[in-house]
C-alpha cells in the first residue's frame, strides 16, 4: 500500500504531505496528520452541538407561553363544547373537581 513517496499541498496556512500509494492518483495523508485533522472535527463538531442546544433551548423557551397559552385555549374550548352537548342532552358536565369527589 505505501510507496513512502510524498507529495505535498498547501491549504491555507498549513501544509500537508500525502503519502502515494500502489493504487494509481490514490494518495492519503500519515497518521499523525489523520489523527490531528480528526481532533480538529471533533472539536468542531462539538462547538456546533453546542450551538444547536442553546438554539434549541432559546426556541423552547421563546416558544413555550404561546404553546401553553393554545393548550390552556383548547381545553376552554372543549370545555364550553362539553356544557353545550351536555345541555342539549340533558346531562350533566363534571369538571375534574367534581370527578375527584
Amino acid at each position: 500500500m505505501t510507496n513512502h513517496t510524498t507529495k505535498s499541498f498547501r491549504v491555507s496556512d498549513e501544509t500537508i504531505n500525502l503519502i502515494t500509494t500502489d493504487l494509481e492518483d490514490i494518495n492519503v495523508i500519515p497518521f499523525q496528520e489523520y489523527i490531528i485533522d480528526l481532533k480538529k472535527r471533533v472539536t468542531i463538531s462539538n462547538h456546533e452541538i453546542s450551538t444547536l442546544i442553546k438554539d434549541l433551548t432559546w426556541v423552547y423557551n421563546k416558544s413555550k407561553p404561546t404553546i401553553d397559552q393554545g393548550f390552556e385555549t383548547i381545553g376552554n374550548v372543549y370545555q364550553k363544547i362539553g356544557k353545550t352537548v351536555a345541555k342539549a342532552y340533558g346531562t350533566k358536565v363534571s369538571t375534574s373537581a367534581e370527578d375527584s369527589e
